[in-house]
């Protein structure tokens, strides 16, 4: 008979990271390129700005879910072994590029926007982009690991 609770633990686990990867990907390969296309700059940037505010939360939610079980799944089912601390070192990984892109990124871009300042906004820009590709890269192993 099959464990139920694993899999219901499991399935909770698999549709955060899946959210949290999916949304990214959808927002990299078709929501912004048609933002880019359809809009102005500035009107595409504003949308986007948009967008992220409101992903953020959602992206919390699915850090919460993930690191709830995660640890319900060590605790009951799951032994340490190098598999799972390195999909744990992915996890962890995204976790911290979401915070520095939420605390640190974000209040930067808006500043560096706010003042004008272009040479700053690019180049917070183009970290922002890095950042979440890393994210997304991290993701993909956490989820091959899982």
């Amino acid at each position: 008979m099959p464990n139920i609770t694993y899999m219901a633990v499991n399935f909770v686990y698999l549709l955060a990271l899946c959210i949290w990867l999916g949304g990214m990907i959808a927002f990299v390969v078709l929501f912004a390129p048609s933002l880019t296309q359809a809009l102005s700059r500035d009107e595409a940037g504003r949308v986007v700005g948009i967008f992220l505010t409101r992903l953020r939360p959602a992206v919390m939610a699915c850090v919460a879910l993930i690191t709830l079980t995660c640890a319900i799944k060590f605790a009951l089912w799951e032994t340490l072994t190098p598999w799972l601390l390195a999909r744990w070192a992915a996890l962890g990984g995204m976790a911290a590029l979401a915070a520095y892109d939420f605390r640190v990124l974000a209040p930067r871009l808006a500043a560096a926007k706010a003042a004008g300042e272009h040479a700053t906004f690019g180049r917070l820009h183009k970290t922002a982009v890095n950042t979440m590709g890393a994210t997304m890269l991290l993701g993909l192993v956490a989820l091959f690991l899982s």
